[in-house]
């Protein structure tokens, strides 16, 4: 993924078996040697979350960044992103963490089936998609996606990235390509919510587009005010820390995607969208670590074993926004993700796992992100 607001990132698709039921031995170290956010000292302290016994509602108001772009040579007959950087799986990865699955497949079925279970146990309702243009190899993934979401009763919407040659006029027509595949799938998420940019009290399904400053303003705007009144008409969420955002590109909301900044904007964010009635999504974040997966712009922003997500989710909740997202459900080389992970060795690597986050321990330890969602989408959600 890439951060527009001053960071670049990681996020070019590249080229042991995958097993959702299984687990990893071999406990390493964690690694200490990470920064504090933005330089400052932890003001919250983050209070031990034991093991649910069972998943709760999933809410459609929160919404969690998913990547589709993994494969693995027993799967896909070659390494998909988990070798970026010059790695070598699977010991080897492109990320300071391991997934408790081991480096997977996004088109095994039983890995998504086991991501689909995961989501629903942390309470969310809707994944936004990480997609990179038609006929790649996320677009090709989408099928097998659709159809574990709809079993698990997880809604699906889009997360369009910047790709070689995009344009405002191609954002509309990959929306309409899009919602031509999956516009009757039960998995697609939909929502009725009138905006300052449409009126329109149809149920329509969302699209959040990623770092569109790259375009002129007036072309997105015409781009999308062509889908509105069709059969196309869609709620279009821009990446933006500003609400000025979306009413300058014709959007009807915003959400900010910023894992290292400061979620002490949020108030004022959701103020302002409030007053323009746009959509207001401020994204919520465990930390940041990209320095495996990128040979430069490397950055840290450390987890402090979950002080720093309690601390974006305390934001986002005070602020009362309508939806709030979270980077990421699985952004490995980022350092984002909250599915799954443990301490691990192979070699000469050392991987950081979440053992200690919120107190828990051994067997406890690698869902614990899990466990802390489910926490605060209660705490923002109650109804649900």
């Amino acid at each position: 993924m890439l951060i527009a607001f001053g960071l670049a990132g990681c996020g070019s698709p590249g080229p042991t078996p995958s097993s959702a039921a299984s687990s990893v031995a071999s406990p390493a170290a964690r690694n200490s040697a990470s920064s504090s956010p933005s330089g400052q000292a932890n003001t919250f302290a983050p209070t031990s979350v034991k093991p649910q016994p069972s998943p709760q509602t999933a809410s459609t108001a929160v919404t969690a960044f998913y990547y589709a772009w993994y494969g693995t040579i027993s799967n896909d007959g070659a390494w998909r992103h988990w070798n970026q950087n010059g790695h070598q799986p699977p010991g080897d990865i492109a990320s300071q963490y391991y997934p408790q699955s081991g480096p997977y497949s996004s088109r095994d079925p039983a890995i998504l089936a086991a991501q689909m279970a995961d989501l629903r146990a942390a309470r969310i309702g809707v994944i936004a998609v990480s997609w990179w243009g038609q006929g790649g190899w996320d677009d090709q993934t989408l099928p097998a996606l659709f159809t574990a979401a709809a079993a698990a009763g997880i809604k699906i919407s889009f997360h369009l990235e910047p790709y070689t040659g995009q344009t405002a006029a191609s954002i509309a027509a990959d929306i309409r390509y899009l919602l031509g595949r999956f516009g009757t799938s039960p998995a697609l998420y939909r929502v009725a919510r009138p905006t300052a940019a449409d009126s329109s009290t149809a149920q329509r399904p969302v699209f959040y587009v990623f770092a569109p400053s790259r375009l002129p303003s007036a072309d997105l705007k015409a781009a999308f005010g062509g889908l509105r009144g069709t059969a196309d008409d869609s709620i279009v969420m821009i990446h933006s820390p500003k609400a000025s955002s979306a009413t300058h590109d014709g959007g009807d909301g915003v959400y900010t995607y910023d894992p290292v900044g400061s979620p002490d904007a949020f108030a004022a964010l959701v103020a302002d969208c409030r007053a323009a009635n746009i959509i207001c999504s401020p994204s919520v974040s465990p930390g940041f670590d990209n320095r495996e997966a990128v040979s430069s712009g490397q950055q840290v922003v450390d987890r402090q074993n979950g002080a720093r997500y309690d601390a974006t989710w305390q934001a986002a909740v005070a602020a009362k926004p309508e939806w709030v997202s979270i980077v990421s459900f699985n952004e490995w080389h980022e350092g984002t993700e909250i599915e799954p992970a443990v301490d691990y060795s192979s070699g000469s690597r050392t991987y950081t796992g979440f053992e200690g986050a919120y107190g828990a321990t051994g067997a406890d330890a690698p869902g614990t992100y899990l466990r802390r969602t489910a926490y605060w989408v209660g705490i923002f959600t109650p109804g649900d």
